[in-house]
């Protein structure tokens, strides 16, 4: 008998698309998780890429040379987090 792997664990709404199927833990479909991965690959965040899982440093550069090669260097899901301009006080004069 064939094992066979199935993506998800629970039948419920995708957090990122809202669509209703089989989701994983961080209760993402499939196809959103693939995007999260590829945003952490983009932003070198290797602890929680499953794909770089035991690479070397030069392979996980390789990895994220193709993802952006393939899908581009902006990223898909996860929204840069640009830091706020500081607003300046005015100040009153007397």
């Amino acid at each position: 008998m064939e094992d066979e792997e199935t993506f998800g664990i629970w039948e419920g709404q995708c957090q990122a698309c809202e669509m209703w199927g089989m989701v994983n833990d961080l209760m993402l479909c499939e196809e959103c998780d693939a995007r999260v991965q590829r945003d952490l690959i983009r932003a070198r965040d290797w602890d929680y890429v499953v794909a770089a899982f035991d690479l070397d440093e030069e392979s996980r550069e390789r990895l994220r040379a193709e993802i952006i090669r393939q899908y581009g260097a902006k990223n898909e899901l996860i929204i840069d987090q640009q830091p706020k301009p500081r607003k300046r006080r005015r100040r009153h004069r007397k």
